[in-house]
Parts: structure tokens; C-alpha cells; sequence
């Protein structure tokens, strides 16, 4: 990989807090649950990376991201039939059997939610504001790979509202 960022990196996590903040400066976004993942491609090389640094690739098979260069910080989630995540599904994805793997990535499909994006081609993004990174992510937007939803107003990302 000739990528300008390498696995293993660590990604920026989000904080609890009794009350949202607010600010123009603020964007929020709903919470998965899922494994967190940074995936680096590289042409048709792909590596994903958990938020450990961990190798995740051979536990998703299923997962796929198009060619290009490009470095994602996401999320990968199962979902459940309420249109929530089922986080004990995707649990038993970690597993020593790559048949058992196999079974699973056709039984309960994974899909990767992407939060942010962090390379493009030649130029690391991480110091640019998250404004300008994530109107990269929507200009790139990768077939086949979901983007979380986010909005800039408290009242639709309040939950208690």
C-alpha cells in the first residue's frame, strides 16, 4: 500500500454527554452498533482495520469496496429486524472457522457505514475541517458503501425531542 496514511491508525471517537452540544462547529450523527472500522484501498488491495488496529478483513467477506485510494473511517454493522443493529451477530463473525465465517456472511450479511473520509488518492484529509472532509466522502461516495446520516440541527438529533 502506497496509501499516504497505514494500518494501524486510531480514529477520532465520539464522547457521551448529558446534553448535546451546540454550536455551528457541531454535527451530529446517529450511533451504531457495530465494530468500528478504518478501511484502507489501495486499488484493488483492501484492508480493514478495527479500532484496535486488528486485522478485520477475513471475519467480512462480504464486504467490498470499489477500487480507487481512499481511507474511510466507519462502522461495520448487521442489522437487525427492527432497523436497529444486532451487535450479537456480528459478535459471532470473530470466529477461527473460515467455513463458519462464510455461513454467517451469507446468513447475516454485514454492511460498512462510512462516517468520514480521511485520504484521497495522494493527500491525507486529516487536517482539513470535518465540513470539508465530509463533502468529500458525499462527492466520492463509494458504490456499495452506506453514508451515516448526519444533520447540523440538535432538535433532529435529539432522541428526547
Amino acid at each position: 500500500m502506497t496509501l499516504p496514511l497505514k494500518p494501524p491508525i486510531e480514529p477520532q471517537l465520539a464522547r457521551s454527554r448529558a446534553e448535546l452540544p451546540v454550536g455551528e462547529q457541531w454535527a451530529y450523527e446517529p450511533k451504531y452498533d457495530g465494530f468500528r472500522a478504518i478501511a484502507f484501498v489501495d486499488g484493488d488491495q483492501i484492508v480493514i482495520q478495527s479500532r484496535g488496529g486488528k486485522p478485520l478483513g477475513r471475519y467480512f467477506p462480504e464486504l467490498s469496496f470499489p477500487a480507487g485510494r481512499y481511507v474511510l473511517d466507519g462502522e461495520i454493522v448487521i442489522d437487525d429486524d427492527e432497523g436497529g443493529q444486532d451487535f450479537s451477530a456480528l459478535q459471532q463473525r470473530i470466529h477461527p472457522a473460515q467455513s463458519r465465517i462464510a455461513l454467517l456472511a451469507e446468513q447475516t450479511p454485514a454492511r460498512y457505514v462510512a462516517f468520514d473520509l480521511l485520504v484521497r488518492d495522494d493527500e491525507s484529509l486529516l487536517e482539513r475541517p470535518f465540513a470539508e472532509r465530509r463533502d468529500c466522502l458525499q462527492a466520492l461516495a463509494p458504490p456499495g458503501i452506506d453514508l451515516t446520516p448526519m444533520t447540523r440541527v440538535p432538535a433532529e438529533a435529539d432522541r428526547k425531542s
